[in-house]
């Protein structure tokens, strides 16, 4: 493992019985990162963290080489990967009949397979395309496997605020931002940022275009960040309320106990999504 990777696994986990199991793996632009869970028992049996890739699509290709977690027979995996390829049509919009109308903004115009993940609690439709190379990988290992946007966990975690909320989740060197206006998400976009001052503007551009009034509004984070780190300092100094996103739920997350519960809310919350 690289210097920027981790990872948790409980002690008495037993590989043979992998196909009881789920997968989830979620695909950063520069992180990678798995959990296997056990959904009956409602136990976490492994965590994977790799922060700061060059490239996650090509650190999924390293892992599936080296890893043998990754190489198990898992009843059911689950794959969240970040794309240019996507769109987010509301419900109201959305015609299952008219794919190409929305297919026609992605980035790559060869896209293969065009999935489309309804949120399971908000009126947003998702309609998106891995990249070809990286779908193809996964197909080779996983072909039953479920396909999601890299955002999809944040989605499902939207439904729990009832007033409005934004929630971030950063990496090392990125994040991810879903704003909730009147129970609903009205704006979500990722951002890579180098340094507090490029933080500072995307924060401060996305308050102006969307005149966020940002002493009422709530912000929850989660991710890579820390109480009074330069992030998190950043945070307070532009938001009258912020605090740290956890994620609530029933799993035994005790491998987790050493490590700061809101890390991996958003990549734990992938099993909520269909």
């Amino acid at each position: 493992m690289s210097n920027n990777s981790i990872l948790l696994i409980d002690p008495n986990f037993d590989p043979a019985n992998s196909a009881n199991l789920s997968l989830l793996v979620k695909i950063g632009a520069d992180t990678f990162s798995y959990v296997i869970i056990d959904q009956e028992r409602k136990f976490v049996h492994a965590v994977y963290d790799e922060q700061e890739c060059t490239d996650g699509y090509e650190k999924l290709k390293e892992r599936l080489k080296n890893d043998a977690y990754l190489n198990l027979n898992y009843q059911n995996v689950k794959i969240a990967t970040h794309t240019q390829n996507v769109v987010y049509v509301p419900n109201e919009l959305f015609n299952e009949n008219e794919i190409a109308v929305y297919t026609k903004f992605f980035a790559d115009a060869d896209s293969q397979n065009i999935y489309v993940q309804p949120s399971q609690q908000q009126n947003i439709y998702t309609v998106f395309s891995p990249p070809y190379s990286v779908e193809k990988k996964i197909n080779n290992n996983w072909p039953q496997s479920i396909k999601l946007v890299h955002n999809a966990g944040l989605f499902e975690l939207a439904v729990q605020f009832n007033t409005d909320t934004i929630i971030i989740d950063f990496t090392a060197g990125s994040f991810q931002l879903v704003y909730i206006k009147d129970k609903e998400i009205a704006f979500n976009q990722n951002y890579q940022f180098e340094g507090t001052e490029e933080l500072t503007y995307f924060l401060l551009l996305i308050v102006n275009q969307l005149n966020i009034n940002v002493q009422q509004v709530t912000v929850n984070t989660c991710g890579i960040i820390n109480d009074n780190d330069i992030n998190w300092n950043i945070l307070i100094k532009y938001f009258q309320n912020v605090q740290l996103l956890t994620l609530v739920s029933d799993l035994d997350t005790s491998i987790l106990d050493d490590m700061p519960a809101h890390y991996y809310t958003s990549l734990l919350a992938l099993q909520q999504c269909g």
